[in-house]
């Protein structure tokens, strides 16, 4: 094998192991996420992956290289998460019946042996309409009225934290008032 082939191997390898979009890269998802999709999001943090890097290329390395592959560098792994479209009537923290089965489905979720360990943290955010103080603490009240409806349904009160953004971290920055900046991540920490 030359060096080229061993170069493009590494390469794919390289896309193959860092190509997947992570559930915290992803935009809230729409509709009613199953409770499946919603553990798979939450039940391990994600490594990436990066081709090692040589310091210099000398003379008859190649013949070497073909012996052993290329060494992988891992980057520290990016918690789990996923962003979620979870509806607040207007301009309160009550969550909106139209989000009922996808609150059920993430108290399911994080009820689950497979996420038993974990803690995670409800992390509240708003569109950009309104002033940041006002936002700040809109997004308060949704993530704790979120983290309430969980421990009303079984998740330990010690497994939870809530936590709001307000408008500074927009989904959608391109587009302050679009419908997916309202939403609420959830974190997972620990396991």
């Amino acid at each position: 094998m030359n060096m080229k082939m061993i170069l493009r191997s590494a390469l794919a390898v390289a896309l193959i192991a860092g190509g997947g979009a992570f559930a915290q890269d992803a935009p809230p998802q729409q509709g009613n996420p199953s409770v499946n999709s919603i553990i798979d999001s939450l039940k391990a943090d994600n490594a990436e992956q990066a081709p090692g890097q040589t310091r210099a290329l000398r003379p008859g390395a190649a013949a070497m290289a073909t012996a052993a592959p290329a060494p992988t560098v891992t980057k520290p792994a990016k918690p789990a998460s996923i962003n979620m479209q979870i509806n607040f009537d207007f301009n309160s923290d009550r969550i909106s019946g139209s989000s009922e089965q996808t609150m059920a489905n993430l108290a399911a979720a994080l009820t689950s042996p497979q996420l038993q360990n974990r803690n995670f943290t409800v992390i509240g955010h708003t569109d950009g309409k309104g002033s940041a103080a006002y936002n700040k603490a809109l997004s308060d009240r949704r993530a704790e009225a979120v983290r309430r409806y969980l421990i009303d349904k079984g998740v330990s009160a010690s497994r939870l934290r809530a936590v709001g953004k307000g408008k500074s971290e927009l989904l959608n920055p391109a587009d302050p008032y679009a419908a997916e900046n309202r939403r609420v991540e959830i974190l997972a920490t620990g396991g």
